[in-house]
């Protein structure tokens, strides 16, 4: 009976601490938003919020948290990331201007995905998960849609009200669709048909929103979903393959040729090819630790940079008021640094890459599985045109459903 006891104990704590991952999600899906409830709450009260599940992780697993022997690598590599992060902010430019980014970062990041590398290694707690997945996309799609029409194309901070920026949002949509996905796979008509249906509100959503970055990251999850899907026919799969080679040069080739830097939508794309050698002259001064994640003093290095393209007579002024590489990778080896960068994506590498070889070796895994996979190839492809990991509530998602991935080996053995 005190063994039963104890199990039971147990299976409470890892319960609410799995209810309070999803409030604190929950909170920094919704209501992160300035415009929302974003200035409402201090930065300490938000700090709360965000580690408060790592925090009651403790009580549901005790020391397992930092020795559990199946996640040892997994836990030095965070343990690593943290400390770096640390250091990172004592050696920014700007302390200042660091702190705060790099607290969020950790925090809506690197301690989500410790959370949920414990509390989502179930099966059960995984569908629930899914489901909080769809609710909010629904949340999210009808609200946005809503607003849109109220305020029309033009007005205001359309498609702002989340994400505080219409670039994100297209993002979210991709990182909560396993909800959507799951839904459609169910045996139940009902669930399929809410499952479409989400997935249409998901779709006029990022048709609204006009973004070449959402719509690209859905082509290439499209694609290599279909190949997936007709992965026994060889033939077929190796002349898509030759199609796409062939096409995607040349419309690239195209693209360049049509570049004119007298007009506006033009000179956007010829910005950001300039700040990747903009980016490769600030790494060459700090290519260990970087200047700091928003430091914000990426102007201080144009004195010694040789612009490439000199069409571009607006681009000083652009770095000066703009302050970002509209690049994730780029953003993360000039701020953060090779060392802090190269942890990260190494640790991003063996959980995808375990988790692969996991289910590729289960006769028991599904199409939702692999679908995970997609998720992270649209948000990796995404994340070449904008800064994701530094808007919380992608940052929170993403790593998330890396911690689902993390999680997924040690499913038949987790307690709960």
């Amino acid at each position: 009976m005190k063994y039963l006891s104890h199990i039971d104990r147990s299976y409470f704590f890892i319960q609410l601490t799995f209810y309070s991952l999803l409030g604190s999600g929950a909170y920094i899906i919704f209501f992160w938003s300035p415009n929302v409830l974003g200035e409402l709450f201090s930065r300490y009260i938000k700090s709360i919020i965000f580690v408060f599940p790592w925090l009651m992780l403790w009580l549901a697993f005790s020391w397992e948290v930092v020795i559990n022997r199946e996640h040892r690598l997994e836990i030095f590599l965070m343990i690593t990331i943290i400390v770096l992060g640390v250091i990172n902010t004592s050696l920014s430019d700007s302390v200042s201007n660091s702190l705060a980014p790099m607290r969020t970062f950790l925090l809506t990041g690197i301690f989500a995905l410790w959370a949920a590398m414990f509390l989502l290694s179930d099966q059960r707690r995984r569908k629930e998960f899914d489901w909080f997945c769809a609710g909010a996309l629904a949340v999210i799609a009808l609200v946005e849609i809503i607003d849109y029409l109220i305020r029309g194309n033009s007005g205001p901070g359309v498609f702002q009200i989340f994400t505080a920026h219409p670039i994100p949002l297209g993002t979210l949509i991709i990182l909560l669709s396993p909800g959507p996905v799951r839904l459609i796979l169910s045996q139940h008509s009902t669930s399929k048909l809410l499952g479409w249906l989400l997935v249409l509100l998901g779709g006029i959503l990022i048709f609204l929103t006009h973004k070449r970055g959402t719509r690209l990251a859905l082509t290439a999850m499209l694609a290599v979903g279909m190949i997936y899907l007709a992965r026994r026919q060889r033939y077929l799969v190796l002349s898509m393959l030759v199609i796409m080679a062939l096409l995607v040069p040349l419309q690239a080739r195209r693209m360049f040729d049509r570049l004119d830097p007298n007009i506006p939508q033009q000179v956007s794309i010829l910005h950001r090819l300039e700040l990747y050698d903009f980016a490769l002259h600030i790494w060459k001064i700090h290519p260990v630790m970087g200047i700091g994640l928003r430091s914000f003093t990426q102007d201080h290095y144009l004195s010694g940079y040789q612009q490439r393209n000199h069409d571009l007579d607006d681009f000083p002024h652009a770095v000066t008021k703009l302050q970002t590489f509209d690049n994730m990778l780029l953003t993360a080896l000039v701020e953060l640094g090779s060392l802090m960068t190269l942890l990260f994506l190494g640790l991003v590498i063996v959980i995808l890459v375990r988790y692969c070889r996991t289910v590729w070796s289960s006769p028991e895994s599904s199409t939702l599985e692999w679908y995970r996979v997609l998720v992270l190839l649209g948000f990796a492809i995404h994340s070449l045109s904008y800064d994701s990991l530094l808007i919380p509530p992608v940052n929170w998602l993403f790593h998330v459903q890396l911690g689902i991935m993390a999680g997924y080996h040690a499913s038949k053995t987790a307690p709960g």
